[in-house]
């Protein structure tokens, strides 16, 4: 994509997100933004040409209310899959930094997510439904060569993970869970595999982690209703970043509001739970405040003993 168009979707797109504009405006304002880096004149038919990529592109029809002072606002088409177009803006807005800190060195960020560059011949081995082989090592240490057969890549606390099947010694399959960078001598098998046509072994986002927390998808744990209560100011963090698409708020006090999830309690959950610290505690069901209680007399043993409370 033209980087100089992708400045443009991206401001444009985050412009009219918060107030509607003439084109005169547009006009005038991107002129001066620091996204024009090479201060780039904007003419009304590059406008326009611009504004039907933008709908193409990313589901958003950028609309004329010529009842109002012919002012453009955004429209979302409502078939538009929200998620991806939320983050292909944003992996774009990302990408257009690199002209940015060379001007100004004005941003901070975290470390980016490393072995990244396993991304495209992963992707192309989904969309082309062929296998990978790659040796791996376990967080143990141990080495082992896999094959498997990638369903989708999920990115989480800054690390690339391909979900698929896993070819097993007898002939089964199994769903696996792997983390780029304990994967190494990776190779695409280009050969069509009949584990990709078949639509019960099919693993999506939204069916393998459907009701889930973070990476680690664990079928032995049921989803349930949790409640947990965020005491002041820590509920208003909540209240702005949800621990789960379930969250909703059921109850508050002086100084403290309730919030009911429905979720699977895995791994993950318990460890944003302990993230909160004393700001955050476990409501019901009893059964996961006595663990969350377990695990913090757990911490407080081995903050104290400087020795491993719990064995593997």
């Amino acid at each position: 994509m033209n980087d100089k168009k992708t400045k443009f979707y991206c401001w444009l797109i985050g412009k009219l997100e918060r107030r509607k504009m003439t084109l005169p405006e547009i006009c005038e304002e991107w002129a001066d933004s620091a996204s024009n880096v090479k201060g780039v004149e904007l003419t009304n038919r590059t406008f326009h040409r611009y504004r039907e990529e933008i709908s193409s592109m990313f589901g958003y029809e950028i609309f004329c209310d010529k009842s109002d002072g012919c002012r453009y606002s955004l429209r979302r088409d409502e078939g538009a899959l929200t998620d991806n177009v939320d983050w292909m803006l944003s992996a774009l807005r990302i990408s257009s930094l690199g002209d940015k800190l060379k001007y100004h060195g004005k941003v901070m960020l975290d470390d980016a997510p490393g072995n990244s560059e396993f991304l495209d011949d992963i992707l192309s081995a989904i969309d082309k439904q062929y296998a990978i082989r790659f040796r791996y090592t376990t967080a143990y240490g141990e080495e082992k060569h896999m094959t498997l057969v990638p369903c989708f890549v999920r990115l989480f606390h800054q690390r690339w993970y391909v979900i698929g099947n896993k070819m097993t010694d007898n002939g089964r399959y199994c769903p696996r869970v792997l983390p780029f960078d304990r994967i190494s001598e990776m190779e695409v098998v280009c050969d069509k595999h009949k584990l990709s046509v078949t639509v019960k072994n099919k693993l999506t986002p939204a069916s393998f982690y459907d009701n889930c927390f973070g990476i680690i998808c664990q079928d032995e744990v049921p989803a349930q209703d949790i409640v947990v209560r965020a005491f002041y100011p820590e509920n208003n963090y909540i209240n702005e970043v949800k621990l789960h698409k379930s969250q909703v708020q059921i109850g508050e006090g002086v100084d403290y509001t309730d919030y009911k999830l429905h979720l699977r309690p895995t791994r993950d959950f318990l460890q944003e739970l302990l993230w909160h610290g004393r700001k955050l505690t476990v409501i019901s069901p009893d059964s996961l405040r006595q663990e969350m209680i377990t695990i913090l007399k757990d911490m407080t043993e081995s903050y104290t003993t400087g020795k491993n409370t719990v064995e593997e």
